[in-house]
C-alpha cells in the first residue's frame, strides 16, 4: 500500500472515529437527559477527540486484539488521553467541552470511572468492527477515490478546526 494512500485511508478512519463518538455523545445525552445537543467544538458532527483516540487504539491493538485486554488497555489509555486533552482543551475555548462533575468516581469532572468502563467498550466495538469495516472499504475502493475522499475530509475538518481555535483569536 502506498504511504499517501494509508495515511489518506487513515484520514477516513480518523472522520468515521470522529463521527461515531458524535452519534455515541448525542446518544448518551439524549438517553440522560432526554434533549439533543450539539456535541463538541468543531461545526461538523465529528469530535476530533474520538478520531484521535480511535487511531490511537487501532495503532495499539493491530496485533493484540484479545477482548479482555482490548478492553482493559483501553479503558486506562482512553482515560489518560480525555484526562490530557482536557486541560488544553479548556484553555483553548475557555470551558471544557465535557463535564462528568455527577458521575460517581469521577475526578475534578474531567473524567470518571464509567465513562472509561464505556470507553473500553467502545474500544471493541472500534476493534471489532469499525477498524476492520474501514479496512475492508479501503481495499474495495479504488486508490483515487479513497485519494478524493480522504484529501477532502482533511481539507474540512482542518478548515473546521482553523475556524473554531485560530480565527477567533486572530479576530
Amino acid at each position: 500500500m502506498r504511504p499517501l494512500f494509508l495515511v489518506l485511508s487513515y484520514v477516513i478512519e480518523f472522520t468515521v472515529c470522529g463521527f461515531c463518538g458524535w452519534l455515541y455523545e448525542e446518544a448518551l445525552e439524549f438517553a440522560m437527559f432526554r434533549e439533543f445537543s450539539d456535541r463538541g467544538v468543531l461545526h461538523l458532527p465529528v469530535l476530533p477527540i474520538y478520531g484521535f483516540g480511535g487511531l490511537l487504539l487501532v495503532w495499539l491493538f493491530r496485533k493484540h486484539t484479545h477482548p479482555a485486554f482490548v478492553f482493559a488497555v483501553s479503558t486506562v489509555v482512553t482515560t489518560v488521553l480525555e484526562l490530557a486533552a482536557s486541560y488544553p482543551l479548556e484553555k483553548a475555548l475557555g470551558y471544557l467541552p465535557w463535564w462528568y462533575g455527577e458521575w460517581p468516581l469521577n475526578f475534578e469532572g474531567r473524567i470518571s470511572l464509567l465513562s472509561s468502563l464505556l470507553f473500553g467498550g467502545l474500544a471493541l466495538l472500534l476493534v471489532n468492527l469499525v477498524h476492520p469495516a474501514c479496512r475492508k472499504f479501503a481495499a474495495w475502493a479504488k486508490p483515487a477515490r479513497v485519494g478524493i475522499l480522504g484529501t477532502l475530509l482533511l481539507a474540512v475538518i482542518t478548515a473546521d478546526a482553523v475556524a473554531v481555535f485560530i480565527l477567533p483569536k486572530i479576530g
